[in-house]
């Protein structure tokens, strides 16, 4: 696969530390992001992830399409802002905070996972009339897939144009397919490794998270993705993706 380069200006650079697994480097330039690897391999996995969405049967709008690049020499992934100049994202954490004073994880943290499930989508209808059932069943269904164990509440969110609020696309994968998990050695099974992965949203079982809000969700995984994803030349998430698709 050949894979695009970019020579991008420190002006442009964005560091971004509203993540559980700390600051990444950025960069936005002519209404695109680049995204560098931490670990090796997210630029990857965020694409798979994409073209998995892509070819699930939703609308291209509910999810962020990326493409695997180098930045500057090293390895990452670009993709189209997906705001409008109106429009602002804002994290559930944050909504909760501004609303409440309160940390959104913290209070989830001492609920069980259906009730904290039930009280995040009752706190969002309340404040801004939007149903957020659909947009965490994708989600959910999306991460038991490719083993996103870095789904918190610092990407998900919803846009806010000044009048009204929609669901923010699914966005930020790069923490899937094993990558960054240093409990998985590279000795161990595929099983094995796949035991090590747990979900940060809710539950952390990503199977339960899925099951709960099923009858929600719209995507259409199947192992018709596969021939996409092979063409990224990654074996690692080949392997994983048959795994978890149990091909």
């Amino acid at each position: 696969m050949q894979i695009e380069e970019f020579f991008i200006d420190d002006s442009f650079l964005v560091r971004t530390s509203g993540t559980s697994d700390g600051t990444q480097d950025k960069f936005f330039k002519d209404n695109l992001w680049f995204k560098l690897d931490r670990y090796g391999g997210e630029g990857f996995a965020e694409t798979a992830a994409s073209i998995i969405l892509k070819e699930s049967g939703i609308d291209s709008s509910k999810f962020v399409e990326y493409t695997p690049c180098l930045i500057n020499g090293k390895t990452g992934c670009y993709s189209k802002n997906f705001l409008t100049e109106d429009e602002s994202f804002i994290t559930l954490y944050r909504l909760y905070k501004n609303v409440t004073g309160k940390d959104l994880a913290q209070i989830c943290s001492h609920m069980d996972y259906d009730d904290a499930i039930e009280y995040v989508i009752s706190f969002v209808k309340q404040q801004t009339n939007l149903d957020i059932h659909e947009y965490l069943a994708n989600i959910f269904a999306l991460d038991r897939v490719i083993l996103n164990d870095d789904r918190h509440f610092n990407n998900l969110g919803i846009i806010y144009n000044g009048t009204d609020f929609r669901p923010a696309p699914i966005f930020d994968n790069g923490k899937s397919f094993l990558i960054g998990n240093k409990k998985a050695t590279e000795k161990a099974s595929i099983q094995e490794k796949i035991g090590c992965i747990f979900s940060k949203s809710f539950s952390p079982s990503f199977e339960i998270n899925e099951k709960y809000l099923k009858k929600y969700c719209t995507l259409k995984i199947n192992d018709s993705c596969l021939k996409s994803i092979e063409k990224l030349e990654n074996k690692k998430i080949t392997e994983i993706l048959k795994f978890t698709l149990k091909v």
